[in-house]
């Protein structure tokens, strides 16, 4: 897959000529509407860095002149550093454009050394990242020491690839690999001490133990107090379903 920047309206239209699947604009013409507003103008879908921008406001306004054409774009959080220190690369800036622009994909164009913070940007929301590459750091250029080599640009991809897989899912439940350690270590509500058929459920009665065979869950111990045992229990007996009366 072949694309580029475009850096003016004679560059874009050259690389529109070429067919590309997307056309990037850099941080260096998040401010030149003109342009922004001729490349939205032909429907190719952009791909527009928001460095050196003052506030938000500005991108609203890059929002506003390409959505006026269509929404096939994203927008790349980016500083214009070379490299960029890690106090200001700001990664929350992504989840304030995600929150604000949430029809669109919002992506992180990294200038910083290493590959931990694009990994980062990823957990945060992330959905493109932009990377430089270099066959060598010390080549002529304000960014080949902040870009990746071959090996760094595969760390780089592996890193993303375990991100992606480790997001899941946002609903909190006992994962399958957890039943080991739950068997061995989740607690259970037993008796304190020993309790007489009739007796009304005091929360002093109770303990939290690991213990077999497993009973109620120790969360539930609330649940249990001012109930009636149904049956003689012996002290550290794990209370089960039924040995209780219903409230």
């Amino acid at each position: 897959m072949f694309t580029a920047s475009a850096m003016d309206q004679v560059s874009f239209d050259f690389l529109r000529s070429l067919n590309p699947p997307f056309i990037k604009l850099g941080s260096g013409d998040s401010n030149n509407i003109p342009l922004i507003r001729h490349a939205a103008s032909t429907m190719i879908p952009l791909i527009i860095s928001t460095g050196m921008l003052p506030d938000i406001s500005h991108i609203d306004r890059i929002y506003a002149t390409v959505s006026q054409f269509h929404s096939n774009f994203a927008l790349l959080h980016c500083v214009s550093a070379y490299p960029t220190p890690y106090n200001e690369v700001n990664l929350r800036v992504i989840a304030t454009l995600r929150h604000r622009y949430p029809d669109i994909p919002i992506g992180y164009s990294g200038h910083e050394n290493g590959v931990e913070v694009c990994i980062g940007a990823v957990a945060m929301g992330a959905q493109i990242i932009e990377k430089h590459f270099t066959l060598n750091k010390s080549l002529k250029g304000n960014d080949h020491s902040s870009s990746l080599t071959p090996s760094e640009l595969q760390a780089l991809v592996n890193g993303i690839r375990i991100i992606e897989t480790s997001r899941g899912s946002p609903t909190k439940r006992r994962q399958p690999s957890e039943t080991p350690c739950y068997l061995k270590l989740g607690k259970t509500i037993v008796t304190a001490r020993q309790i007489k058929k009739g007796a009304v459920i005091e929360e002093s009665d109770l303990g939290v133990k690991v213990a077999e065979p497993r009973g109620i869950c120790g969360s539930q111990v609330e649940s249990l107090v001012g109930r009636r045992s149904k049956r003689n229990l012996e002290p550290d007996e794990s209370i089960r379903e039924g040995y209780l009366e219903d409230e």
